[in-house]
């Protein structure tokens, strides 16, 4: 599946954002899955090209998506008898969609720049009443890139603003950012699935940015709602507890009281890392390479996968680890010498436990592969994206959910999906929160085998699927979604949608949204507005697109009726105080 630019902006977008070549160390999720081994060489992918080599099944092509457009070689089977558990109609609706940025909107705190957040491309974090995080580019200004909040009500407020090339170019000179707590100024952010800030329900927001005659050349920060103040979580250079420097610092996820887990990779070792929590400016360790397991063997493989820059520098970017606020953490763990290859760990109060381990059996069947990161909500209740053996002989993938004793299916290749087939899927990738409280699962699905009938579902505990979204419905701002990120995330009955939206109002041509989920009993919530783009004049760079793509979904629609949208009234930027040096 190949996302095409919609215009000029975002070639430009996509064409710097790829200067880096994608270290993914994929051998231990891809190459090598089968065997249940680590892979010991690197695998390089262009992170702005998509892998379409795709092997049939029953004459049915199926894709995997690892990250932004790149797709895996995936080897699914047919499994028998495995239709969904309850074929009803979905309890519950999706009872409104609303707009929360959009390209060509106001950028608060960039002295009148505008949105480009490429939003299909660059997914968004969501807490409990709201509010989304994202990372965007600025079109019109030299303060020209940030991290940014958008609440219900379609306020958008700067996080943290820099300047100069993205993240990884090499630019080091750029001093128009905001200032930053290590000194210097913010310079370079980093774009792309694997780099999404993250939000708790406080307003605190986790992000990651390259910094220009600071303290040091990039760090992981914490915009704290309270206070207003950034702060430091890690830093390149920062002492680690378990001894040495950090080489490397990658992304992580945050909870409700504030305390954060993170990828970081000593000195020297550009692929593998290690696992660390920050809590009220002290970092601890998680869990190292080498460490024991639960049940024998010891730990030899955490963080797998890394990006290598234009810069020549390496950033660990998973599968990044979730912590709930009972502080349970979970993350997808290698072994050597133990009673498993790999699996997800769950620590509760320092006590490590295989919540689910390759060989174990799957609800529906057959012996489990591989399983890539795992999101936990506060019940305990964890999702993830796995590979899996129907039959020794055979191979398929999808989506599982729940706790030792109780597990499910959410969704897996060739499950019927809206009047479709589904044969589209996405890895489970922190911090994007995949399971809500109650234990739904909300995932990305496609089910054309050439990518052009996206879905944005929820897997319900029921068993049943209810479509958020489809390719080629109207949009809150005009016009029809278009090509829609693969990582969306749920907090509550509130999920995100980061989509394309050609032929929308001002120009706009993606946009994040959020999608209400009201279960059955709930009460509709009265329609609320939804934002608009600000028609402000389009910069120059960012011409009007001379083309839309006509949307051609295959499936029927939905069996859930989704309300019409209706616009909101223009909102206001809201900037926030540039934090002090």
């Amino acid at each position: 599946m190949n996302k095409r630019p919609l215009t000029t902006t975002i070639v430009t977008h996509l064409v710097r954002g790829a200067s880096f070549i994608v270290l993914l160390f994929i051998g231990t999720n891809m190459i090598r899955f089968a065997q249940g081994q680590p892979q010991n060489s690197k695998s390089p992918i262009n992170s702005g090209t998509s892998r379409n080599d795709l092997r049939s099944a029953n004459g049915a092509k199926t894709l995997v998506r690892v990250h932004d457009t790149a797709e895996r070689t995936q080897i699914a089977s047919p499994q028998q008898n495995n239709s969904l558990t309850s074929p009803g109609a979905p309890s519950g609706t999706i009872c409104g969609v609303e707009s929360r940025a959009a390209h060509g909107q106001v950028a608060p705190n960039t002295n009148g720049g505008t949105l480009n957040p490429v939003a299909f491309i660059n997914p968004t974090t969501v807490n409990a009443s709201g509010r989304v995080a994202f990372n965007s580019q600025v079109d019109g200004s030299d303060r020209n890139q940030g991290v940014f909040v958008a609440d219900s009500d379609g306020t958008i407020s700067a996080i943290a603003i820099g300047c100069g090339g993205l993240g990884g170019g090499g630019d080091t000179t750029s001093m128009c950012g905001d200032a930053s707590p290590i000194g210097g100024h913010f310079g370079g952010f980093f774009f792309g699935t694997v780099f999404t800030p993250d939000i708790n329900d406080a307003g605190d927001v986790l992000f990651f940015c390259d910094v220009n005659g600071g303290d040091s050349r990039r760090a992981l920060f914490l915009y704290q709602a309270a206070s207003g103040q950034i702060v430091k979580v890690a830093a390149v250079g920062d002492p680690s507890p378990i001894g040495g420097t950090f080489g490397a610092v990658g992304p992580g996820s945050i909870n409700n009281n504030g305390k954060v887990v993170f990828l970081a990779s000593p000195v020297g070792d550009t692929i593998n890392s290690n696992l660390f929590m920050w809590d009220n400016g002290v970092v601890t360790k998680v869990a190292a390479l080498g460490d024991p397991a639960p049940g024998g063997g010891a730990f030899s493989g955490l963080g797998t996968e890394s990006f290598g820059f234009q810069d020549g520098t390496s950033i660990p970017v998973g599968p990044v680890p979730d912590i709930n606020d009972s502080d349970h953490i979970a993350f997808r763990a290698i072994v050597t010498g133990g009673i498993t290859g790999r699996g997800i760990v769950v620590r509760t109060n320092q006590v490590d436990e295989w919540y689910v381990k390759v060989p174990d059996p799957t609800p529906i069947g057959g012996t489990y592969l591989d399983m890539q990161a795992a999101a936990i909500n506060n019940a305990g209740q964890i999702a993830f994206f796995a590979d899996y053996h129907p039959t020794p002989q055979t191979t398929n993938s999808g989506w599982f959910a729940g706790a030792p004793g109780n597990w499910r299916k959410v969704v897996v290749f060739f499950d019927p999906i809206d009047g479709g087939q589904c044969l589209g899927l996405a890895f489970s990738r922190n911090p994007m929160q995949t399971i809500d409280a109650a234990g739904n699962v909300v995932f990305w699905a496609n089910l054309d085998s050439n990518g052009t009938s996206d879905r944005l579902v929820l897997g319900l505990t029921d068993g049943n699927l209810l479509i958020a979204a489809l390719r080629g419905d109207p949009t809150p701002i005009g016009g029809t979604f278009g090509s829609m990120d693969a990582w969306p995330a749920i907090n509550g009955n509130i999920g995100t949608l980061n989509v394309a939206t050609p032929g929308a109002q001002n120009g706009a041509l993606s946009a994040h949204m959020a999608f209400n989920h009201c279960p059955s009993g709930t009460p509709t919530p009265a329609p609320s507005p939804t934002a608009t783009p600000t028609p402000t004049a389009t910069p120059s760079t960012t011409p009007t697109p001379t083309a839309t793509p006509t949307p051609s979904p295959t499936a029927t629609p939905s069996v859930t009726p989704r309300p019409t949208p209706t616009p909101r009234p223009i909102p206001t930027p809201r900037p926030r105080p540039t934090p002090p040096g």
